[in-house]
Formats: C-alpha cells, sequence, structure tokens
C-alpha cells in the first residue's frame, strides 16, 4: 500500500479531527442525495404514477445496496484497525478481497433480483397501473447494479484511511454526471428518444459505472491497494471471514432501515392511496438532505474510532462517545426547526397537488423530531462497528426495531392513520435511541476494555 494521503487520527483533537473529516463528507453525502433528487425531480414530471413506482423501487433497491455495503461495512472496519496496527498488508488484502466479495455477491442478486420483480411488488402494493412502470426501471437497474455497489467498498477503504476527499469527488462526478444524463434520456434530447422512467434507469447506470471507474483509479494508481499477492493459499478467505464478521451483522441492520420504509409505503398505501405512497417517496428525498450531516458524522466515526481502538487510544473513543452524543441532540432539534419553516415550499417542487403538500409536510415534520433518537442510535451503531463488536450493533438495530420501533408505528396507524403512524416512528426512535446510549456508555467506555 501507498501511504500517501493517510490521515494521523491517533493524536491531536478529537473535534477538530472529527471537522475535517466531517467537511469534505458533507459533500459527498449532498452529492449522493442530488443524484437522488435529480431522479425524483424528473421522473415527477411524468406524473403521479411514475412517481409512485420510485417509490416502490426504492426500499427494494435500498435492501439490496444494505445487503452488499456490509461489505464495505466490514471492510472499513478492519483497514481502519490496521492502519491503527500498522499493517499495511491487512489493509490491501482487506481491500482486494473485499472487492471480488462484492462482484460474487451483486451476481447472484441481480439475478434473483430479475426473476422477482412481478411477485415481489405487488406484494408491497403495486396495482397494474404501476407495475409496468416499476419493471421498466428495475429490470434495467439490476443489469447494471454492479457499477453502484463494487465502488462502496473502495470508497470505504478510502474513507478509513482518513481519505475523504477522493471519496467526495467520486460523488461528485456520478452526480454531476446522472443531472447531465437524466433529462436527456427522460424526455428525449440530441437525438435520444424519450424514454421515460426507462430513462432515468439508463441515466443511473451509466452515472455509475463513471463513477466506478473513477473510484477504482484511485484505489489501485494512487494508493496501491488492489494486490493479488497472498501471503498463503487460503488468505483470502481469511479475509472474507474478517470483513464478514462485522459485514452481515452490518448487512443486516441496515436492511431495518428498509424494512421501515416498506412497512410505511404498505401503511401510507392503505391510509392515503397512492398520494401517500408518492408523499413518503417525496419526503424521504426531502429528508435525505436533513440526514447529509448525519450520514458524514457517521462516516467519520469509523477511521477515527477505528484506528485509535485498533492503536489501543480507548480514552480516546470514550471522548468521541461523548462528543456525538450532545452533536446529535442538538442538531435533532434544529433540524425539526428548520423543517417546520422550510418543508411546504419545498413540497412544490415535486408536485402541485395540495394533497400530496400536506401529506409530505406531515411526513417531514414528524420525522425530523425522532431524527434526535436516530442519530443516537446510528452514531453508537457506526463506532461499535468500528471496533468489531457487531453483535452489540445488532441488539440495538435488530431488537430496537422489531420490538420497538415497527410496533409503535403500527399502535400510531390504528390511532391515528397517516400522521399516526409517523408519529409513532419518531416515538420509537427516541426511546431506542436512549438505550443505545446505555449500551454505547458500556462498550465504548475504558470499563469495556
Amino acid at each position: 500500500m501507498g501511504k500517501k494521503s493517510v490521515k494521523n487520527l491517533l493524536t491531536g483533537s478529537i473535534p477538530k479531527h472529527l471537522f475535517d473529516l466531517v467537511l469534505p463528507s458533507i459533500g459527498g453525502m449532498f452529492a449522493i442525495t442530488i443524484f437522488n433528487l435529480t431522479d425524483t425531480y424528473f421522473v415527477s414530471k411524468l406524473g403521479t404514477n411514475e412517481l409512485a413506482a420510485m417509490g416502490f423501487t426504492f426500499p427494494v433497491i435500498m435492501v439490496i445496496g444494505s445487503i452488499t455495503g456490509g461489505i464495505g461495512i466490514g471492510s472499513s472496519s478492519v483497514v481502519a484497525r490496521a492502519l491503527g496496527k500498522n499493517n499495511h498488508h491487512e489493509i490491501n488484502r482487506t481491500t482486494t478481497d473485499g472487492i471480488i466479495l462484492s462482484i460474487i455477491v451483486v451476481v447472484i442478486i441481480s439475478l434473483i433480483g430479475l426473476l422477482t420483480i412481478d411477485p415481489l411488488f405487488s406484494l408491497l402494493g403495486a396495482d397494474n397501473t404501476i407495475l409496468p412502470l416499476v419493471k421498466d426501471y428495475m429490470s434495467i437497474w439490476y443489469l447494471g447494479v454492479v457499477a453502484v455497489i463494487m465502488p462502496r467498498v473502495c470508497d470505504s477503504s478510502m474513507r478509513a484511511l482518513g481519505d475523504m476527499k477522493r471519496p467526495l469527488i467520486v460523488m461528485l462526478v456520478c452526480a454531476l454526471t446522472n443531472l447531465i444524463l437524466d433529462p436527456i434520456f427522460i424526455f428525449g434530447y440530441f437525438g435520444i428518444p424519450a424514454l421515460g422512467i426507462k430513462g432515468a434507469a439508463i441515466a443511473t447506470i451509466l452515472s455509475r459505472i463513471l463513477g466506478m471507474v473513477t473510484t477504482l483509479s484511485f484505489v489501485h494508481f494512487h494508493y496501491k491497494l488492489i494486490d493479488f499477492k497472498y501471503n498463503y493459499k487460503s488468505e483470502i478467505f481469511d479475509s472474507w471471514k474478517k470483513i464478514l464478521h462485522v459485514g452481515i451483522p452490518g448487512a443486516i441492520i441496515r436492511l431495518f432501515p428498509q424494512l421501515l420504509r416498506a412497512v410505511l409505503t404498505s401503511l401510507g398505501a392503505k391510509s392515503a392511496g397512492i398520494a401517500g405512497v408518492a408523499a413518503i417517496a417525496a419526503g424521504a428525498r426531502i429528508e435525505s438532505f436533513s440526514t447529509i450531516i448525519s450520514m458524514a458524522v457517521g462516516a467519520a466515526l469509523v477511521p477515527i474510532v477505528g484506528q485509535n481502538w485498533g492503536a489501543k487510544k480507548y480514552e480516546r473513543v470514550e471522548e468521541v462517545k461523548k462528543l456525538t452524543n450532545k452533536i446529535s441532540i442538538v442538531y435533532g432539534f434544529i433540524l425539526f426547526v428548520l423543517s417546520l419553516i422550510f418543508t411546504r415550499k419545498i413540497a412544490t417542487i415535486f408536485t402541485g397537488y395540495p394533497v400530496v403538500i400536506d401529506l409530505i409536510y406531515a411526513y417531514v415534520n414528524i420525522v425530523m423530531l425522532g431524527s434526535i433518537g436516530l442519530n443516537l442510535y446510528n452514531w453508537t451503531s457506526e463506532s461499535l462497528n468500528a471496533t468489531g463488536k457487531p453483535k452489540y450493533v445488532l441488539i440495538i438495530n435488530g431488537l430496537g426495531t422489531c420490538l420497538i420501533i415497527i410496533p409503535s408505528i403500527y399502535i400510531g396507524f390504528f390511532l391515528g392513520g397517516f400522521p399516526g403512524m409517523l408519529i409513532g416512528i419518531s416515538i420509537g426512535q427516541i426511546i431506542l435511541g436512549g438505550v443505545s446510549v446505555k449500551i454505547g456508555k458500556k462498550e465504548l467506555g475504558m470499563q469495556a476494555v
């Protein structure tokens, strides 16, 4: 491995390191948000049915991303701790073997996905009007999904080294390319026929392919992390074992937010029809803006916590935990206030239907209040993954989702319909956030060593 741009996080101010890593991460998360909003905006111009179709595809796409994203989570955890131990061979092995593993998994998922489009989306509630549109989008997306998923391993390894700038460049390449290609393929320009929702899928895949080439170039030529020199024959399987020790639980816990999204989409359809599904689709895109800083902080925690844990500087890990707990509470209240002011105006960008606008407004405002708890348990989970403690991440996210959040959603739905289910998810997230603080205090503190 080359030693270029490897950031030393073992000494110096924790708040400064966090700020330095979060800042470029915000740019990267903003770029991905723009990517997603671009698709939603242009598809919304095709009509409510097309927007609803996008709403049905969103949870499935996120589930697949979660499954394969676990490989990136595992890789980044191992790489960060290996850097703390100054083990550069392990860094190379983990990155290369993680890329190979992600490709294998994606091929399997793509084949299964292409064979299950109709039954799966029918189960989610897509009717005979929406299902053909969903099929148009997903049949193309599945064919190119390797370009969507595989680069995450490369970006995760670079972030684990403390380099947030090159993953930012990759995300900007994807977002800008998609912004240019979406209107061309959706509405038809420069001799290309109008392809509607199929065009959105084509633009997405082409943009991701360019991003894949960019990130592979950084990993191979700049860091020299792609390395096929093995010390022994079974070393690749040992690498996979280390990755999957954190990656499998990481993939599982990434499924739970998508499970929640699927539950909300299903109940939204029952309580408010297609307008409810469209509102959740657009509201989730608006919500993604609010999570930019949250995701950036989560990404920054992996190299800081992982490197210091690998170097056995446990007191610095405890300092990180206390700092992020305070940030989550303050940031959550700020988001709630801003949502009250700006959500209705933003909603008009996606639709002109008053009913849908009202539902979007309700969705964003209520969910923002629950972001306090969401950040508490997400950031605690990121820190636990970075230290190689996935068991507790499963406890927080798995049991917490199934025993606290989902029951809260259903109770809210039966008591108050569409707004009731949103209140339910927010209350559940705040309760789970409190539980995660207790677990983090025990497992990330000095007494855990």
